[in-house]
């Protein structure tokens, strides 16, 4: 099926926002019903950890070997633990030496699509760094997220990834690419700079940017589990936010709604 979506989650600021909301977009589609890969492509590993894959969990391949065409990506995945119809090519140190590899920066975005018919939906995290690897996500992208944390430098990151999209992807690469959705993480609501942030945001990418997802403990608590964090604490406010968030991205509504709906109109 041609229709299989392709999402990147980037920002080259460290910080765990990231991972937090590449897994929550795994959890949400897998819950609509989506066979979803994830592909974890940094070396430290952290969405693959959150997906519950642990040191003991079986692997032949893993995203290196995906993009080094050592491995097919029906090969290279196993099943995700803790999202059950999810699947995941796990980050390990192996990326690390990737970005001397000019080759793999075209490797995702001419492979999935061989393997369309395997999966609805493709997760891509991405590491902290603009390199090739990041590079190779945003070239295989339909749908480019950014997760920004309410922090002053988160700016110019921001601007960093959309100049580095507009230079070195959307010329030629994968024409017409760009930022789609802004996801604005770690907010507080109390704090003044937080609502700036999310106004500036709003202003300068309108249309853009997501409702804000406020800075939670179960995060990482959820994370040391092995969980993305609606698997781990679904009534968590920060479970919450993320549905609000993530729905305009997605674009189809909340398994729950479809249900009443369809009881309406069976009663």
């Amino acid at each position: 099926d041609p229709s299989m979506t392709v999402y990147a989650v980037a920002l080259s600021k460290g910080g765990s926002t990231k991972t937090t909301t590449a897994a929550e977009l795994v959890a949400a589609l897998a819950r609509r019903g989506r066979r979803v890969l994830a592909i974890d492509l940094d070396q430290q590993g952290n969405l693959t950890t959150r997906l519950g894959v642990t040191d003991d969990t079986e692997v032949s391949a893993v995203a290196a070997d995906v993009l080094t065409a050592e491995a097919s990506a029906p090969e290279a995945a196993i099943d995700a633990p803790s999202v059950p119809g999810a699947s995941v090519l796990a980050g390990t140190h192996d990326l690390a030496s990737l970005d001397h590899r000019p080759e793999v920066i075209t490797a995702l975005r001419d492979h999935l699509p061989e393997v369309a018919g395997e999966w609805d939906d493709v997760v891509i995290d991405t590491p902290p760094a603009l390199g090739l690897v990041t590079l190779a996500a945003l070239a295989a992208a339909d749908v480019v997220v950014a997760a920004v944390a309410c922090e002053t430098e988160a700016y110019d990151q921001l601007d960093r990834l959309v100049e580095v999209i507009a230079q070195r992807i959307a010329p030629r690469m994968k024409p017409g690419q760009r930022v789609h959705w802004i996801v604005p993480t770690r907010y507080d609501g109390r704090r003044l700079l937080d609502r700036d942030v999310v106004d500036m945001l709003t202003e300068q990418h309108p249309g853009r940017v997501t409702t804000p997802v406020r800075e939670a403990v179960a995060a990482r608590d959820a994370y040391t589990s092995g969980m993305p964090v609606s698997v781990f604490a679904p009534g968590s406010p920060i479970a919450a936010d993320y549905a609000a968030a993530l729905a305009p991205i997605i674009g189809t509504p909340e398994p729950d709604a479809q249900v009443s709906a369809e009881h309406h109109a069976t009663a």
